[in-house]
């Protein structure tokens, strides 16, 4: 065989095997392509945010209160281990100083000035650097015994701060008319005796 003749045989032979690989290479890969009508799925997590409450101090219980009585403060929402002063507004009165907890939060059992007037009243709380927050209004009665309050009954007396008479060990009550009338029956007696003795004499002399 000849040089060219042995060229020529490569040659085919280089050509039958490079066909093959460029059809491979030219062939679709099976699973490779999307399908269009699938789309594209997101899956997005949607979190509910939990939003802090805001500073706020109410009075426990509908009311209305009485004042002498008790009553009760809940703060909550206000800045932690913060020192506050609780008041007693329309006229301030401080009715006490709380500490937040590291919530913010507090409760305070106090009492309600005696001397508090009737009608509509609020709390506020202050403290250093913090904003005021104040509670909303609630009524205070006046207390027991007091003018607009309720009248109490003493025991064995009379009905609003009336007076009674002193017993005494005897049991009769001491009184001034009781006096006067001791003293003219005492007088009438002392006049009866004097005539009976004037007419004793008369007698006497008469014999």
């Amino acid at each position: 065989m000849t040089t060219t003749r042995r060229l020529l045989a490569a040659l085919v032979l280089a050509g039958s095997l490079l066909v093959p690989v460029g059809a491979a290479a030219a062939a679709p890969s099976v699973g490779t392509t999307p399908d269009p009508s699938d789309g594209v799925r997101v899956s997005v997590e949607i979190t509910e945010r939990e939003v802090p409450a805001g500073p706020r101090v109410v009075v426990v219980g509908e009311g209305p209160f009485v004042a002498g009585g008790e009553l009760v403060v809940r703060g909550t929402g206000l800045a932690p281990r913060t020192t506050y002063e609780v008041w007693l507004e329309s006229d301030p009165v401080l009715l006490g100083t709380v500490t937040t907890d590291g919530d913010g939060a507090f409760e305070l059992a106090t009492t309600i000035p005696v001397g508090t007037a009737p009608g509509e009243h609020h709390v506020r709380l202050v403290a250093p650097g913090e904003a005021d927050v104040l509670s909303e209004p609630f009524t205070v009665l006046a207390a027991t015994g007091e003018p607009g309050g309720t009248p109490s009954t003493g025991t064995g007396g009379t009905t609003g701060g009336g007076t009674s008479a002193t017993p005494r060990p005897g049991g009769l009550a001491t009184t001034g008319t009781g006096l006067v009338g001791a003293a003219v029956l005492a007088g009438l007696a002392v006049a009866a005796g004097a005539v009976l003795r004037r007419r004793a004499d008369r007698g006497r002399a008469t014999s």
